[in-house]
């Protein structure tokens, strides 16, 4: 009649996908460490197609003037953001060493 009481169990026999962020000794680091790692590489990998994206309007623009410049903003806008993916990942990295804490491991 009476269930189980889940008040005292620790959260990776309740959860099991919990024991992969370290179980009863899961820290703030390994739930944050694939979530950064992962959206520093999919910002990479959105910021390299929309260059070649850019590219490739440019290319097959033939001349136009309002093709060329909204190809010309792309490239603008993708370089930028391949730079701002870059300096993310450095300042993660930066302010890891400083505190100590490597945010980029993914140790899981």
């Amino acid at each position: 009649m009476i269930g189980t009481v889940y008040a005292q169990t620790p959260l990776d026999t309740v959860y099991t996908p919990g024991d992969a962020l370290g179980g009863v000794n899961a820290t703030v680091g390994t739930l944050l460490s694939p979530i950064l790692s992962n959206v520093i590489i999919f910002s990479g990998i959105f910021a390299f197609f929309v260059i070649i994206f850019a590219g490739f309007t440019y290319i097959t623009g033939g001349g136009d003037k309002g093709k060329i410049a909204q190809a010309s903003n792309m490239l603008s806008y993708g370089i930028l953001g391949l730079v701002l993916v870059v300096a993310a990942y450095l300042i993660t990295r930066i302010i890891g060493t400083l505190v100590g804490f490597d945010f980029l491991n993914q140790g899981i």
